[in-house]
């Protein structure tokens, strides 16, 4: 890895771990919180999460897309450059690389519409039954799947890879 690549790496990791203590500053008070609304499939239990929140939860809720349409951009290009430009996913397999490469730049278009998909809800009139909440859950279910599963991958890797270098290190005395 060169150092430009290690540079980019860092600055975007950074970036992602900044970015997501943000957000989970900013909805701390939400409760029930934000994963019940992102996961509510009928309008009866989205809607019920907003009667629960009220005006305030409501408002510090539509304050914080200002950095949650940011935000997917940052663990996109985070998860990009950690295969694309770090030891740790090298080796595997062709259409493995490619599915670690558009994982989270994935779960990042699916946190987007997930994202539109709510604030157009809030918009409307409160309780209105709508197609967009089965549909934002469905984003948002394959955004934390993806997320789940890219986190899971870079553990493995991480272990993985922390093992070859433990034998060879081993192996060298």
């Amino acid at each position: 890895m060169t150092p430009r690549d290690r540079f980019f790496v860092l600055l975007s990791g950074w970036l992602f771990f900044a970015s997501q203590a943000n957000l989970i500053l900013l909805l701390a008070s939400l409760h029930p919180s934000i994963f019940m609304l992102q996961l509510s499939f009928t309008a009866e239990s989205f809607w019920h999460i907003i009667e629960q929140w009220g005006t305030p939860g409501v408002a510090i809720y539509r304050a914080h897309f200002v950095f949650d349409n940011i935000h997917p951009f940052i663990y996109g290009v985070f998860g990009y450059l950690m295969v694309a430009k770090t030891p740790l996913f090298a080796g595997m397999p062709p259409v493995v690389h490619r599915t670690a490469l558009l994982t989270l730049p994935i779960a990042g278009l699916c946190d987007l519409l997930e994202n539109a998909a709510h604030n157009y809800l809030l918009a409307l009139p409160h309780g209105t039954d709508s197609p967009i909440i089965p549909l934002s859950a469905v984003c948002s279910s394959i955004k934390w799947g993806l997320a789940t599963a890219f986190a899971l991958a870079f553990i493995v890797r991480l272990a993985q890879w922390q093992w070859v270098r433990h034998k060879s290190t081993v192996r060298d005395r």
